[in-house]
């Protein structure tokens, strides 16, 4: 949906400049209002997704478009005769024109290999709490403020025929936790892997105020991957030094989300806990601990062939930060599958 939604901005855009080459001696200019239109889509694209490059030069331009557009915005409110526009007018939506078709090439260049749970046959679902880790979590009603999402994917039950591992794996409950320079939504390819497999797995992203990571406003939802992704790009060994304090974080995660799990699955079941990077030391600890709760710890970042610990399977939902980072976009999903292949070796193991 993040694509799409970044596709139909820098079209509007397109289109709402474009515009002032067509216009000449008409009553009114109703192409204008795609103006503000297309900032408003612009911001809640910042909203639902968070701050990314195509995100933010969208918003950008979208904000010149429409500072540029204001007269003309009025004059139509004001139903006042439009001539034609200036040359100045005229140079300006050339000038966005060519920016909104390199974004928009860029765009689809750098798009993610999109799957749909519905072909692949898998189950993906959402559920959103509110609350803190202080005062506790409860689901949210439609226009609560989120601060838990808990995503679960499994095979689907409608499905006539679901891989045999779903019946083996019965009596383990799966918890994924995602690097925060990933979140779930960066390790999709990786989780329907596992559903394709029988396998029924749940991973959640924490935006409580109380949860830390960065002690400053960055914390926000829309910015926090994007700052942790910059951190440990610029100085990798200081980000990494931190994973002490990352284990306290994910310590409070897994308070609340085991209970959770066992509540929605089973007492009786244990847990195998899979991890990348910042939650290894929590799971080891958690592990220690409770030896008859977890049947077992996974850590990607442990798979040598899995090269983009930490950020998720990017070569799939991320091609400008997989490039970035010296990797190039995956149609064969060989990383997703080798790592489903592995996690399926481990609960085979753990029988």
């Amino acid at each position: 949906m993040k694509f799409y939604g970044e596709l139909l901005v820098f079209v509007l855009l397109f289109i709402t400049n474009l515009r002032v080459f067509f216009v000449h001696h008409v009553r009114r200019d109703p192409l204008v209002v795609l103006a503000p239109f297309t900032f408003i889509v612009a911001i809640f694209q910042i909203l639902a997704w968070g701050i990314d490059a195509f995100t933010t030069l969208g918003l950008l331009i979208a904000l010149f478009v429409l500072l540029s557009n204001f007269h003309a915005i009025f004059r139509y409110i004001e139903r006042l005769y439009v001539d034609h526009y200036s040359a100045l007018m005229k140079v300006w939506a050339v000038f966005t024109i060519i920016i909104s078709a390199v974004a928009l090439t860029a765009t689809i260049y750098f798009a993610p290999v999109e799957s749909n749970a519905r072909t692949l046959k898998i189950s993906k679902t959402q559920s959103f709490y509110k609350g803190s880790f202080r005062s506790g979590f409860e689901k949210a009603g439609p226009f609560d403020s989120k601060s838990l999402t808990l995503w679960e994917f499994g095979p689907d039950t409608s499905a006539a025929d679901n891989n045999s591992n779903s019946s083996d794996a019965q009596n383990i409950i799966i918890l994924f936790t995602p690097d925060k320079r990933g979140d779930t939504v960066n390790y999709l390819p990786y989780l329907e892997q596992l559903a394709l497999r029988g396998l029924q797995i749940s991973s959640a992203d924490f935006f409580a105020d109380d949860g830390r990571w960065l002690h400053s406003f960055a914390d926000k939802k829309i910015l926090r991957r994007l700052v942790m992704v910059i951190q440990s790009s610029i100085n990798r060994q200081k980000f990494e030094a931190q994973r002490e304090y990352y284990s306290y974080n994910v310590s409070q995660e897994y308070e609340v989300l085991i209970p959770l799990l066992r509540e929605r699955y089973g007492a009786d079941k244990k847990i195998l806990l899979i991890t990348d990077f910042m939650a290894d030391i929590a799971a080891d600890d958690f592990a220690k601990k409770n030896p008859d709760l977890i049947a077992g710890v996974l850590k990607l970042s442990d798979i040598e062939e899995y090269k983009t610990s930490g950020y998720g399977c990017i070569e799939q939902t991320d091609p400008l930060l997989a490039m970035a980072l010296g990797f190039s976009r995956d149609k064969t999903l060989k990383t997703p599958k080798l790592l489903a292949a592995k996690t399926v070796e481990v609960l085979n193991d753990l029988k």
